[in-house]
């Protein structure tokens, strides 16, 4: 599998098109092959992807919110379009009554839609909530009926889920896939220095046929190169990815 980073992880720094292309040098140096955006910050979409055809780096995706008009969600799918990002990936939503799932649901369905017609995909990427059932069903069900999931292995497992019988069990339904680790109450950390059973994601992914695992850490330390360096290094040193 090849392993890409979600930039959320290196946020800091970033803050529009020149910051944005060094962080991807960086990232790019410490040996990841694709990136997944959380914000673009300004560049230019068609610079953006010549910036990582020349850095050898594939947009695998990208996180923006379906919370927007239709014309809104026009714009956002031409300039990912342009981007040569592939997935539009949700990144949260509440799912706390029968009403927010359904309203989620007719928009990731909209997005889903629009996304296809220019040739790319929609996902919606999991906390931890859309794991509690409403009505005898869990949101995370009727969501994964509308659009592939990307499943965030570390908030399945702080849902209670087992990680590889939860892959492989949805192996239909999971597109993309965030490899993260952290504490057994809520605590993100670099991929190595958590409770999270790495290896068992890790071989459910291959299972089920996954390109691309992406790395991500919500709350980087010290800094977030330092952290996700030492994510792909210790995903290279402890364990067959």
């Amino acid at each position: 599998m090849k392993i890409a980073l979600q930039m959320y992880s290196v946020r800091d720094g970033i803050s529009d098109q020149e910051t944005l292309f060094n962080a991807l040098e960086k990232v790019r140096d410490l040996g990841y092959e694709g990136v997944e955006f959380a914000g673009c910050f300004g560049a230019d979409p068609a610079a953006l992807k010549a910036k990582l055809q020349e850095l050898g780096l594939t947009a695998v995706g990208c996180h923006e919110t379906v919370n927007i008009t239709p014309e809104k969600m026009d714009e956002m799918v031409a300039f990912y379009q342009k981007a040569g990002v592939q997935t539009i990936a949700c990144a949260y939503a509440p799912t706390g009554t029968a009403q927010e799932v359904e309203d989620l649901c007719g928009r990731l369905s909209m997005l889903k839609e629009k996304a296809e017609k220019a040739g790319m995909n929609v996902a919606y990427h999991n906390h931890a909530h859309e794991f509690k059932p409403i009505n005898g069903e869990l949101p995370i069900d009727r969501i994964a009926a509308c659009c592939p999931m990307e499943l965030d292995s570390y908030w399945s497992f702080i849902a209670g889920e087992k990680n590889g019988e939860y892959i492989r069990n949805h192996k239909d339904k999971i597109g993309l896939l965030h490899l993260k680790d952290g504490s057994a109450d809520g605590h993100p950390c670099a991929i190595g220095e958590g409770v999270v059973n790495i290896q068992e994601v890790l071989d459910a992914a291959k299972d089920i046929g996954l390109e691309w695992i992406i790395v991500e850490n919500d709350n980087p330390v010290p800094d977030g190169l330092s952290d996700v360096g030492r994510s792909i290094q210790n995903l290279r040193t402890k364990y067959s990815v």
